[in-house]
Order: C-alpha cells, then structure tokens, then sequence
C-alpha cells in the first residue's frame, strides 16, 4: 500500500504542480494590484457600492469592503477558492478513474493488493495532495495578500480559513471520488463532477441573494466555510461534522462501488 501510495503521489505530481504554478500567478498578480492601487481602494469601494447585489455576489465583493485589509483578502479568497475547489472535485475523478481512461486498470488492479487497498492508497495520495495545494495557498495568500496590505492583525482568520479551504476541498474530491465510482466513464465522470461544483456555486449564489436562508448552506459545501462568516465567528462546528460524515460515506461508497466495478479502458 506504501508504495501505491508513493507512486501515486509521483504520477499526479505534474498535474498539482500546474494548478499550484496557476496559484502563484494568481496570488503574485494580486499582491501588484494592490499596491498599485492601494490609494485608489476607498474610490473602487464607493464604485462597488453602487453595483447590483448579483455582481457583488459573482465577484466575491457582497458584504466586503475592499478598502480594508480585511475586505481585500476575503474578495482574494473568493477567487483562490475557484481554483482549490475545482482542482478538489476534479481529483477526485481522476484518483481511480483515470485508470479507465489511459487503459492501465487491468494492469494496476491485477496487482498483489485487494481493490479496495488500492483505492485507499490512492485516497490517501489525493488528500496529501490537496494539503500541499492548501498550504501552498495560505503560504501564497500570507506573502501576496497580506503582507503587501500591512495588516498582520488577520493573520488568525486567515490560519482558519486556510483550514476551512482544505476541509472544503476535501468533501469536493470525496463527491467527485464517488461521481466517478457511479460513472460508466472517465469522461462522464469528469463532465459530472465539474456541473456538480458549478451547480454548488450557482445555489451558494442563489442563497447569498435571498440573504434570509442561511440554513440552506448545507446543501452547497463551498458554503461551509464562506470566507466572511469565516472571518467574523470562525469556523461552524456543524460544517466541520457534516464536512466528515460527508467525506467518510463518500469515500467508503467510492470504495464499494470500485471494488465491484468492472474496470475496462474506456
């Protein structure tokens, strides 16, 4: 299992390294445009007030006032968030499913180890993943964001929301882990796992306009740990159990469902 596990972590290494290459350049072009327009911050906010709600809420900017410190990297963590939680649910696809795609399931599986083994080493391998791209967005975030703008006092909040990040990608790579067990292919499952994060984004939307209901965040989790509830009551103690039971069933499902898929090149 060790050495599925190593070897896992050596065949996804291109791919993490080209999302984490898309982070630093992300990060890096924030930290130029804020202190290029840092004098120009509280002109852009008073502009942003006058927005509609729904462009507010599309750019990350509702509720933020991004002429504070504070303001400025919640409206950054909305857009590191799009990349973290797409990479998560497109993980979870390509853990096991990819096998299908490039044709060496018959080989991989027809190894000394049970199915199942396999399938948790790959799991294991993905989550180490996402906690090297989830550093790497606080480390980034910390040296971009926050110490151009000179503000060290949100240094904790940006400790949690770090965690919340890796929590939340965490539940989307289990989901895309188990879209991928019901999916007759990799590239159904691919198609599948990206309209399921979308679709979570869409209803995040939806109830960030409504305003009035909040305890319809369940159903979506890019909601669980949303930057500004984050930053103002910390992280919920319920989000962070539904965040386990959720990745617990759905690893545990993806386990079934792939210990008795018929694995075939697609």
């Amino acid at each position: 299992m060790k050495t599925i596990y190593l070897k896992e972590l050596k065949l996804t290494r291109k791919l993490l390294i080209i999302w984490l290459v898309l982070i630093v350049m992300l990060t890096g072009f924030a930290a130029i445009e804020f202190v290029v327009l840092k004098d120009a911050m509280g002109e852009i906010a008073e502009l942003a007030d006058g927005f509609p709600k729904i462009i507010l809420i599309l750019f990350g900017l509702n509720g933020v006032r991004i002429d504070t410190p504070l303001g400025a990297y919640q409206c950054m963590v909305f857009w590191t968030d799009l990349l973290a939680f797409f990479y998560a649910g497109f993980s979870g696809v390509y853990a096991v499913s990819r096998e299908e795609k490039f044709g060496t399931s018959e080989f991989l599986f027809s190894k000394p180890y049970k199915r199942s083994a396999i399938i948790w080493a790959k799991i294991g391998a993905a989550v180490t993943n996402l906690g090297i791209f989830s550093l790497t967005v606080g480390i980034m975030s910390y040296l971009c964001i926050i110490l151009p703008l000179g503000d060290r006092s949100i240094v904790g909040t940006h400790l949690i929301t770090t965690i919340g990040i890796f929590i939340t990608q965490t539940v989307l790579f289990s989901i895309g882990l188990f879209i991928s067990g019901l999916a007759k292919n990799y590239k159904a499952a691919s198609l599948i796992t990206m309209l399921t994060v979308l679709t979570f984004y869409v209803i995040s939307f939806v109830l960030d306009y409504a305003g009035t209901m909040d305890f319809l965040n369940a159903l979506t989790p890019v909601s669980y740990f949303d930057v500004v509830s984050v930053s103002e009551h910390g992280l919920n103690p319920f989000y962070i159990l539904l965040s386990f039971v959720i990745i617990l069933v759905s690893c545990f499902m993806a386990g079934q469902l792939y210990t008795k898929k018929d694995l075939r090149p697609s």
